[in-house]
């Protein structure tokens, strides 16, 4: 089964659609590629997915539920998305940013616990960015040549990657 897919969706920018009719199943625990050309659609399509963009028409499903009804938190919980440049992380240390991953299992006042300590500790363990801790995240290109780049993805432990 498709953990997650799209029925005839259509996604664009004002008038302008950039994906039509897209019905597409993304399986379950294994590795999927998108590829296509400059400009066909592959970022539009992942920024809809993720909803970061409004899908025009269609429906995108994941788990079987229809993200357009999900709430930001349960999204969370499920999709992390590695950005190809997270202007929003300058200022922090590499932990601070690995932390902002724990949100959507905080309780209350946001406080961190002692499990999302753990699992900070964990992401940057099996990435191997443990010394990068307490370094600004401002010195690192966050990209497929090094480990940082998962390690950001990995501090939620989800179970889809964009």
């Amino acid at each position: 089964m498709a953990r997650l897919y799209t029925d005839d969706l259509n996604i664009g920018y004002g008038e302008r659609l950039i994906v039509k009719n897209l019905s597409a199943e993304i399986p379950d625990k294994q590795i999927t590629t998108i590829i296509g050309a400059n400009g066909c659609g592959k970022s539009t399509l992942l920024k809809a997915t993720t909803r970061i963009i409004s899908h025009q028409s269609g429906s995108i499903i994941l788990d079987g539920s229809d993200i357009s009804k999900a709430s930001t938190k349960l999204l969370a919980r499920k999709m992390a998305i590695l950005p190809q440049t997270p202007e929003s992380a300058s200022g922090l240390t590499v932990g601070e940013l690995v932390s902002y991953g724990r949100f959507p299992y905080q309780k209350g006042f946001g406080r961190l616990s002692k499990k999302d300590f753990e699992v900070i500790d964990w992401a940057l363990e099996v990435t191997g960015t443990k010394d990068f801790k307490y370094r600004p995240v401002d010195a690192y290109r966050v990209d497929r040549d090094n480990g940082y780049g998962l390690q950001w993805l990995s501090r939620k432990r989800p179970k889809s990657f964009s």
